[in-house]
C-alpha cells in the first residue's frame, strides 16, 4: 500500500506532543496592559505643587487687595474734612467747665475725629483731681462726647496745716485752692504722718468724723447750729463744735446718734432758761445717761 493510501486509511498523522516549561519571570500576559508608574500619568507631585502655587497666589492677591483697600479707607478717614471735629459735648461736668475738659483731653476743634486716641484722652482727664471717671467716645462724623463723673466733697480736713477737700468715703483728693468750694465742716486730728504710717487706719478715723457729721445733720439742732468742726483725738474720742457760738459736744468713742439727741435736749433746756452752754459732756462711759454742762 502506498503512503498516500495509508494516510487516507488512518486519517491525518498527528504531530508529536511537545512539552514546555514556562518560567514566571519570562512570562508576559499579552492581554494585560502595561501599568504606568504611580503618579506618572497624573502629574504626581508637580501637579500638586502647581495647585498649591495657584492657591498661594490667589490668597496673596486677596490679602494684598484687602490691605490696599484698608489703607485707602484709613487714609480717607484721617484726611477727609468730613471727619473734622466740629462739636465737643461734655456730660456730667459741674465744676469742670467744657473748655477745661476739652483742653485736658487734648481735643482740637477742626482736628480729625479719628486722630484722637480716646484712651490717652481719658487718662489725661483723670489727672484732674475733680474727675473720678472719664469716657471719651466719637459721635460720627464730627462730634466727640466727653462723659465724666466728679468727686463730691463732704468736708475739709487738715493735713500738715493744709486744707484738703474730702469725699464722703474719707478720701482727701485735692488741696483747697482759690475758687474751690469751702463751705464745709472741718475735720481735724488726722495727719500726713498717720497716712504714711497706716493709711487705712487714718482714713478710718476721717470716716468716723464724717459719720458724726452725718448723724448730727439728722438732728434738728443742726439747722440752727450747723456743724463747724469735728476733732479726732489720738485716744479715739470725738469732739463736735457747732454754731456761731461754738457749742462743744464731747462725744467720746461711740453711740454718737444717741448722744447728739441728748445734747440737743440739754441745749434746748438751757435756752429756755436763758443760758448759753459752752461745753456739753456726753462721754461718761460709766453713766452714759448723765450729762454735764459747762456754761459760758
Amino acid at each position: 500500500m502506498s503512503p498516500r493510501a495509508r494516510v487516507a486509511q488512518h486519517g491525518a498523522l498527528r504531530a508529536p506532543d511537545e512539552s514546555f516549561s514556562l518560567e514566571s519571570a519570562d512570562y508576559e500576559d499579552p492581554g494585560e496592559e502595561e501599568k504606568a508608574p504611580q503618579g506618572a500619568g497624573s502629574g504626581g507631585p508637580w501637579r500638586k505643587l502647581l495647585a498649591a502655587l495657584r492657591l498661594g497666589l490667589g490668597l496673596a492677591l486677596v490679602v494684598g487687595t484687602s490691605v490696599s483697600v484698608a489703607y485707602s479707607v484709613r487714609h480717607y478717614a484721617l484726611t477727609s474734612p468730613r471727619f473734622s471735629v466740629r462739636e465737643v459735648h461734655l456730660i456730667g461736668g459741674k465744676r469742670v467747665a467744657p473748655q477745661q475738659a476739652q483742653d485736658q483731653a487734648g481735643v482740637i476743634l477742626g482736628g480729625n475725629v479719628f486722630a484722637l486716641d480716646t484712651a490717652v484722652a481719658e487718662k489725661k482727664l483723670l489727672e484732674n483731681p475733680w474727675i473720678s471717671e472719664a469716657r471719651v467716645t466719637r459721635d460720627l462724623p464730627r462730634t466727640l462726647r466727653i462723659e465724666i463723673k466728679e468727686r463730691e466733697p463732704a468736708a475739709l480736713s487738715v493735713f500738715n496745716e493744709r486744707l484738703y477737700l474730702v469725699t464722703a468715703d474719707g478720701e482727701p483728693f485735692k488741696a483747697l485752692s482759690p475758687g474751690d468750694p469751702a463751705d464745709f465742716p472741718l475735720i481735724t486730728g488726722a495727719s500726713v504722718d498717720g497716712m504714711s504710717r497706716d493709711r487705712a487706719r487714718e482714713l478710718d478715723r476721717v470716716r468716723v468724723g464724717l459719720e458724726v457729721l452725718e448723724q448730727y445733720g439728722r438732728v434738728p439742732l443742726s439747722k440752727t447750729q450747723p456743724a463747724q468742726e469735728v476733732h479726732l483725738a489720738d485716744s479715739g474720742d470725738v469732739t463736735l463744735t457747732a454754731g456761731k457760738e461754738g457749742i462743744t459736744f464731747e462725744l467720746g468713742k461711740d453711740g454718737y446718734r444717741r448722744k447728739l439727741l441728748m445734747g440737743e435736749q440739754v441745749v434746748a433746756e438751757m435756752r429756755r432758761k436763758g443760758r448759753s452752754p459752752g461745753i456739753v459732756f456726753l462721754d461718761n462711759q460709766a453713766h452714759p445717761e448723765r450729762v454735764v454742762v459747762r456754761m459760758r
